[in-house]
């Protein structure tokens, strides 16, 4: 993580001295007096020029630039578009980038990176200037021997609409380099579906089925990616080295928000899963995460530079809601009668769910039914909890630097984390019927919403994924609102939105090392959130909700590395429930009480260590 923190600095530090250093080129749009081709033309220009990467290329605000050709940066130069700080209001829409209309133009690359690429302030739209999708990436091209870093930097850029590309079955990001780097801060994924039933628009993607390729750091902060097929691909041999996402959301992910398994150093945290790996998974067929899963190193189909004590992975304050609708659509809602093998769900299936599921359902074929995703799978788990005596006779983690904590999980919390978004980019009826085809017939289907608020360049976008969740709101590390803070939390671009950007961004720095910390020294080195006191003694929070029905949450802290124990009792002082009996690290933790079952009434909860004990009142009310 170090090896990140390095690279991305530097990477800053490079691009103010360059900017010092470089001339602007102020370039007229379709509504400014220019024509289509003006941005080619003079990107051209100053490569003939050989000024390309002492220019800035200036675009204005709520314009179009209709591209004519691909844009090719040559290896070793740098390209550099700057569009005018966003508003707003609909004049300080970011100016979008798109393709001419004509058919005479090949449209296989927006543009051709071999050498480095500048974005900001700029809405990138993968269709023609009809309105038609295209399908054509920002690709990464580097050199054969991977000899060369190769980089990108993105900030306050919208990628919309973006298909499966034809030619590379890669994402809006294309990365066919072995030294690739990625800087991806206040960035919006929206729209990146294909009506294909077997293709899926992506964030950022390696080629399918091409191997060879490698990122050596990729970043993405206060970013949000909406109807996604996935979010970043990585499979075959194509993996990164270092992986970090912090403050994003993800909303309506039809499979993999990471993927794969094959992570060396990730940290994920402050981030709001909704909706992730919509297609759930087969029970047949067994179960992965639908946020992100581990893979033994032994298991890794391919050699890689780490045993698994090497890696550093590192999950915290995030997290993961199912919509009611989307399990009703899947099975008929979360109930698995007569346990959990055999799968047999409710009844009202009948009445909710699609037709694929009702039939396998009236065939008894539970196992054939789709099921929500857990937000972490049991091997994955495993890596995060188990322990080992080690020669002291201690019990300590079995994998020091993979860690989770703080995590808000569907399965156990139920409606308590519904994030209650404002204005949720739902089109629920063309969705739920692509995921019907899908997993029965796989037709053809497009489920977008409003791709023609992007064609008519509204801004601000008619979604609004602020929301009105008061524990999520606060679940953050320094008790920031989870998911991306820049687009749904920061009144400059959105009127009227409650404004935690800019206090986050005061502290980003701190957070940021905080993070890195604790990726890479492990548990020895947890420390309370960024923005409080550190913990220098036990503390036992009262739950919330408080009262509550049927679930709440507890927070607690120990100052140490120790066993703890945290447990309920009703009024009599009968034991009812074990929340945690193990071994916790230094930090602050939390802890799940569900009181389906019991009786309306007040109960105690007890965090006990060594000689200290700390006992408060709960109510459940029915």
């Amino acid at each position: 993580m170090k090896r990140l923190v390095v690279s991305l600095i530097s990477a800053m530090l490079l691009s103010v001295s360059l900017y010092a250093q470089k001339d602007t080129v102020a370039v007229k749009g379709m509504y400014t007096g220019g024509a289509e081709g003006e941005l080619n033309a003079a990107v051209q220009a100053a490569i003939d020029a050989g000024t390309l990467s002492r220019t800035v290329f200036k675009l204005n605000h709520y314009d179009w630039y209709v591209v004519t050709g691909t844009i090719e940066v040559p290896a070793g130069q740098t390209l550099d578009i700057v569009g005018p700080t966003p508003g707003n209001t609909q004049q300080t829409a970011p100016p979008q980038i798109l393709w001419t209309a004509s058919t005479s133009v090949t449209k296989n690359f927006l543009i051709d990176v071999f050498g480095d690429l500048i974005m900001k302030n700029v809405w990138v739209r993968f269709a023609d200037a009809a309105g038609i999708q295209t399908g054509t990436p920002i690709v990464f091209d580097g050199d054969a021997e991977g000899l060369v870093r190769q980089f990108g930097t993105f900030e306050n850029c919208v990628f919309e609409w973006m298909p499966c590309p034809a030619v590379t079955a890669s994402g809006s990001i294309c990365v066919r380099s072995k030294r690739f780097n990625g800087d991806f801060k206040n960035c919006w994924f929206r729209n990146c579906v294909d009506r294909h039933y077997m293709y899926y628009g992506r964030a950022v993607s390696f080629p399918f089925d091409v191997p060879g390729y490698h990122t050596d750091n990729i970043s993405f902060e206060n970013c949000t990616f909406s109807n996604m097929g996935y979010v970043y691909m990585q499979e075959n041999d194509n993996y990164g080295d270092n992986v970090h996402f912090n403050h994003c959301t993800f909303y309506n992910v039809v499979m993999f928000s990471l993927e794969s398994g094959n992570w060396w150093k990730l940290n994920v945290n402050n981030c709001l899963f909704v909706n992730a790996y919509m297609l759930g998974y087969i029970p047949a067929q067994g179960a992965g995460s639908a946020t992100i899963q581990i893979t033994p190193a032994d298991s890794i189909a391919f050699e890689v530079p780490f045993t698994d004590q090497d890696r550093h992975i590192l999950f915290t304050h995030s997290a993961y809601y199912m919509d009611n609708w989307l399990v009703d659509w899947m099975r008929g809602g979360w109930e698995r009668n007569y346990g959990n093998t055999a799968w047999r769900p409710d009844p009202r299936i009948t009445s909710v769910a699609n037709p694929f599921s009702i039939a396998n359902y009236r065939a008894r074929l539970f196992n054939a039914i789709p099921y929500p995703r857990p937000m972490l799978d049991t091997t994955s788990t495993a890596f995060f909890d188990s322990t080992v005596v080690n020669d002291l006779g201690q019990t300590v983690k079995a994998f020091p630097f993979i860690n989770k904590w703080d995590l808000y999980d569907v399965t156990e919390l139920r409606e308590a984390v519904n994030p209650g978004f404002i204005a949720a980019p739902l089109n629920l009826e063309p969705l739920k019927y692509f995921l019907a085809e899908k997993w029965d017939q796989n037709k053809d289907s497009m489920w977008a919403y409003m791709p023609e608020a992007g064609f008519n360049h509204t801004w601000p976008l008619p979604e609004n994924l602020a929301y009105t969740n008061e524990m999520l709101k606060a679940a953050g590390m320094g008790g920031f609102p989870l998911g991306d803070l820049y687009h749904w939390w920061n009144p400059s671009i959105r009127e009227g939105a409650t404004d935690y950007y800019s206090a986050w961004l005061a502290q980003a720095d701190e957070e940021r090392q905080q993070i890195a910390d604790w990726l890479e020294n492990g548990v020895t080195a947890v420390k309370d959130r960024p923005g409080t006191h550190k913990p220098g003694d036990f503390t036992l929070s009262q739950n919330y909700p408080n009262p509550f029905n049927p679930v709440t949450r507890i927070a607690y802290s120990v100052p140490v590395s120790g066993h703890v124990s945290l447990r309920v009792f009703n009024a009599l002082g009968q034991e009812i429930a074990v929340l945690f009996d193990g071994i916790r690290p230094a930090g602050r933790h939390t802890a799940v009480f569900d009181g389906s079952g019991l009786a309306g009434g007040v109960y105690f909860y007890k965090l006990r260590s060594g000689d200290v004990t700390i006992t408060r009142k709960l109510v459940l009310m029915k």
